[in-house]
């Protein structure tokens, strides 16, 4: 009885968690780049009931053993969460500053506490020429410039170009040549630095569709096996509102059904202490 009631109570726990999680993945489903997470549920051991023969006699000299009734389950709870990191859709939306990582890595911008990933690509071109996210962190280049070492990427203007490599080129007109012989040609300013990651579960998520990789697991980046950059395109979350709506009334139904069943065994054990034990 007081296993039933463990059992129906920790159902409800865990579906609490459930919904919190699923609220997440919905409040995430119109966001570039979100990444749904999952929780994972385990069962709590079985636990073997065991009947006891008291009534045997000790003059006898029989050993007095147990008798197995059988097993039964003490419920369940939450074994972790791992985050889905299946590609989204990716949507065209013909804006230049608009990009989308067709195949692994992450996006490396600039944030106040340090590097950040991201598979989010609406970026803007800043009143200073920088590339930035909506958020206002810049997006970092290879820094093929300056020797290698990581840089914001100034663009100076819209008039820009990246190509499938993530190379950014912008565009240039030589104003010192007559009109009739000015031609505009491409400068390349920098490369997209996109990271990519051994073991995606070590990344630490954070608010809206940002990881963070710890400082001392620089072990875990590598260059990315295929990507391409597609300029003009946006990549989707990966969750559904559809699909996280059903999965919600699915743990409302557990839960409710969880609910009945410990009422009715608190129903069933105040009878029991009230009524039958007076009888």
């Amino acid at each position: 009885m007081i296993t039933g009631l463990y059992s129906a109570a920790s159902g409800m726990i865990v579906q609490e968690k459930v919904q919190d999680q699923i609220a997440q993945n919905l409040a995430g489903c119109q966001m570039p780049g979100f990444r749904r997470e999952e929780v994972v549920i385990r069962s709590f051991p079985d636990v073997m009931l065991n009947e006891t023969y008291r009534g045997i006699p000790k003059s006898l000299e029989k050993i007095r053993y147990n008798h197995a009734i059988g097993r039964v389950g003490t419920g369940a709870g939450v074994d972790w969460s791992y985050i889905d990191h299946t590609p989204g859709q990716v949507l065209f939306t013909d804006n230049p500053s608009d990009m989308a990582i067709n195949g692994d890595g992450f996006f490396t911008v600039q944030t106040p506490d340090g590097l950040r990933y991201t598979r989010a690509g609406d970026f803007v071109v800043d009143k200073d020429g920088y590339l930035k996210t909506q958020q206002g962190y810049f997006v970092m280049g290879q820094g093929i410039n300056n020797q290698r070492n990581p840089t914001p990427i100034y663009i100076g203007n819209n008039d820009f170009h990246v190509d499938p490599y993530g190379q950014v080129f912008r565009r240039e007109v030589d104003m010192n040549q007559p009109a009739a012989k000015r031609v505009a040609r491409e400068v390349l300013i920098d490369q997209l630095k996109i990271t990519d990651f051994e073991d995606k579960d070590k990344l630490f998520r954070e608010p809206g569709n940002y990881f963070r990789c710890e400082e001392d697991d620089r072990d875990n980046m590598k260059v990315p096996e295929y990507y391409r950059v597609e300029q003009g395109y946006i990549e989707k979350a990966n969750c559904f509102p559809t699909t996280e709506m059903v999965k919600m009334i699915d743990s409302f139904r557990v839960y409710e059904a969880s609910a009945r069943v410990l009422k009715a065994l608190d129903g069933t054990l105040q009878r029991a202490v009230n009524d039958v034990a007076r009888t």
